[in-house]
């Protein structure tokens, strides 16, 4: 009988225990920002929960104005939920990058046209999956 009973209540405190080292339940999350068609290199992208509330997630784009989002070190995405998101420009200190030859950090070559202090709000949503979701700022 104590048996039983002993194994009645560890069995449900190792499913708990199981069941919260999962974490959110996550999308992948990328896509493009662009200005007026055109992309916009080295936008920073923040997505921040509103329902349910919690931890961001962020990533800067490339050159080409494509960002995959960041979640933790080890999770891609952004939990499945709805945010507020924040499109701006990086400024130059953001953008430094480890100069391969030297190991300092410098600022890399700003494209042609960048265009600074931009910035733009927009609401989303992230469902389970892949997730595809371009920003287009616009020039005010």
């Amino acid at each position: 009988m104590k048996r039983v009973f002993t194994t009645a209540l560890i069995l449900p405190l190792g499913v708990a225990i199981t069941g919260c080292s999962r974490g959110p339940e996550m999308g992948v999350v990328h896509g493009k920002v662009t200005l007026n068609g055109e992309p916009v290199p080295f936008a920073y992208v923040h997505f921040q929960p509103t329902s349910p509330p919690g931890t961001y997630s962020g990533s800067y784009a490339n050159e080409a104005g494509e960002y995959k989002l960041i979640y933790t070190k080890d999770l891609k995405g952004a939990p499945v939920g709805k945010y507020e998101v924040t499109v701006r420009t990086a400024n130059k200190e953001e953008l430094q990058v480890e100069d391969k030859t030297t190991g300092k950090l410098v600022t890399p070559t700003l494209p042609k046209g960048y265009k600074a202090n931009l910035e733009a709000n927009f609401e989303r949503e992230v469902a389970k999956g892949d997730n595809s979701l371009d920003f287009e700022i616009a020039r005010k």
